[in-house]
């Protein structure tokens, strides 16, 4: 069998694989997270089981990687305690709003927007900013919001609870046993392909972990950055609103926006009873503090951190983000990169007789030969 032939069936028989994961999504999606969380927690068992010793007695794997998983949920609850309570509370202040009172004091800052609206006929006669903003605010911050949420909440807790227990129970041996994950992939692949999986999957766990390495630094570096500045600014809440900035700014293109957005909320949630002239002043410098933030991380922290970590061409990572939020949203566009960056070690390492593969592939290969 020609080497083009037994390439094509590799192919078909990987669409087929791929069709019975997309069947079995949320079996994978399991093991994916958990394959992902042991390799961020690989770093963790080897401190434990190497520094760790009770008496003459190192730590053995079992003990590792129940610690190991304990920090992960101890780092989790620890954000939570931090940061839900401060939103919670914005969302009780929220309720209690007279935003019939607010509408009719918005109105003279929005006087002159409004008469420029009007002329583009983005408002009809009779609207206002000002009322429109009341009417969106009452909608979604009416004093039933905490009960309706924790409502929610519950009932998707079920949910919640399989997901977690599914990913914990999968992360303990894929912690306690190294190479376990490498094993089922073994299982589906002949045994003179079994170097090559065990390459491919190698080296993607090496990139992975350093792009989630570089990921969780850039999110460090932009939240640090943006709560110095606006607390040296005096405006309000700024942990919260540099923490949340930095989650923000994972989504590429889209975040820094949402990342606005959601200071600004923030910053007028704290203010309400302040006059819209003092409040602005506030605003502006919450969006300065923002601005200044995403220019330094777009020009030097970002690519720094994520130069050797991805070895793909910009305009590359802007094509794979635009197809991966055509197929997935915002959840396409988080995962979009790290899912590609598989992707293209599996290629180089089964396909790299392919002209486009061997394109594709070169920042990787380049790492190779200097390493």
């Amino acid at each position: 069998m020609s080497t083009l032939n037994r390439n094509l069936l590799w192919m078909l028989g990987a669409a087929i694989l791929i069709a019975v994961g997309f069947y079995f999504a949320g079996i994978v999606t399991y093991i994916l997270i958990a394959w992902v969380f042991s390799m961020l927690g690989r770093p963790i068992m080897i401190f434990l089981q190497r520094r760790v010793r009770i008496g003459r007695y190192h730590m053995g794997p079992t003990g590792a990687a129940i610690l190991t998983i304990l920090t992960f949920y101890g780092v989790l609850l620890g954000i939570l305690m931090v940061f839900v309570p401060t939103i919670v509370g914005q969302a009780r202040n929220l309720s209690t709003v007279n935003y019939e009172a607010l509408g009719e004091k918005l109105k003279g800052p929005f006087f002159h927007l409004d008469q420029q609206l009007h002329q583009i006929g983005l408002l009809s006669p009779g609207e206002s900013l000002a009322t429109k903003v009341q009417e969106f605010l009452s909608t979604w911050f009416k004093p039933t919001l905490v009960g309706d949420f924790l409502g929610s909440f519950l009932s998707t807790a079920g949910n919640v609870v399989v997901t977690f227990a599914s990913v914990t129970f999968i992360l303990f041996f894929f912690l306690k046993e190294n190479n376990l994950f490498l094993e089922i992939l073994h299982a589906f692949v002949p045994n003179e392909l079994e170097p090559k999986v065990r390459h491919a999957v190698q080296k993607s766990s090496e990139m992975l972990v350093r792009y989630f390495g570089g990921l969780v630094t850039q999110i460090f570096v932009f939240s640090l950055v943006v709560t110095l500045l606006m607390w040296f600014s005096g405006v309000d809440n700024a942990l919260l609103i540099g923490a949340f900035g930095g989650l923000f700014n994972v989504i590429p293109y889209v975040g820094p926006i949402l990342g606005i957005i959601f200071g600004a909320f923030i910053t007028i949630s704290s203010n309400l009873d302040m006059e819209f002239g003092l409040l602005l002043p506030m605003l502006m410098k919450m969006a300065g503090a923002y601005l200044i933030t995403q220019f330094i991380d777009n020009n030097f922290v970002g690519p720094m951190i994520f130069s050797k970590s991805l070895q793909a061409h910009p305009l590359e990572i802007f094509i794979v983000t635009l197809v991966a939020a055509q197929l997935g949203g915002i959840l396409g566009m988080v995962l979009g990169i790290p899912v590609y960056t598989v992707l293209r070690v599996i290629a180089g390492t089964f396909f790299s007789e392919f002209k486009l593969v061997q394109r594709l592939t070169e920042g990787l290969d380049k790492e190779k030969e200097e390493t």
